[in-house]
């Protein structure tokens, strides 16, 4: 091959090969879903969840929430409210037992499980212990272009009577 036909010929394949190189990083860019959270991280998040709650670490606990969370109990709460009870009755146990993680997207998860929990809603002098044996739902949603997750919902149904 003559020098000016193979000088050619290389820069036509240096053109093809960078052309592809941009349409692979723009199509990868394009294209690329978040990637679905292993199941571990989603457990870890709710165990992470109920530890700050019985520590009541409500400044955290408040950053794991969505703006718009939504409880279903014995009533339909916000957030807000959510935080009140926890200030007024302080969870001093729980176990999760059967917690079980479905991912729902790449970017949503739930987790479901049973908790036993033990809440005192009185004073020192005059404790008013409250036991829960609950079946529970939380979903945690990954807030769009971050890594971070929230609760976005949250439900129980006892499955015995309060103690």
């Amino acid at each position: 091959m003559p020098p000016a036909k193979f000088k050619t010929h290389a820069n036509i394949i240096l053109m093809r090969f960078l052309l592809l190189a941009i349409l692979t990083a723009l199509t990868a860019t394009a294209q690329s879903p978040t990637s679905a959270p292993a199941p571990v991280e989603i457990v870890n998040l709710e165990q992470h969840l109920w530890t700050t709650m019985a520590e009541g670490d409500f400044a955290t606990v408040r950053s794991l929430f969505a703006r718009d969370f939504i409880q279903v109990d014995t009533k339909i709460e916000a957030v807000d409210s959510l935080l009140i009870t926890l200030k007024h009755c302080k969870l001093e146990s729980y176990e999760l037992r059967d917690l079980q993680v479905r991912i729902l997207s790449p970017d949503s998860a739930l987790t479901a499980y049973q908790v036993l929990n033990t809440f005192n809603c009185g004073t020192e002098d005059k404790p008013q212990v409250k036991n829960y044996d609950n079946n529970s739902i939380t979903v945690w949603v990954r807030q769009p272009n971050t890594t971070k997750w929230l609760v976005q919902a949250h439900t129980e149904t006892p499955t015995t009577p309060a103690k």
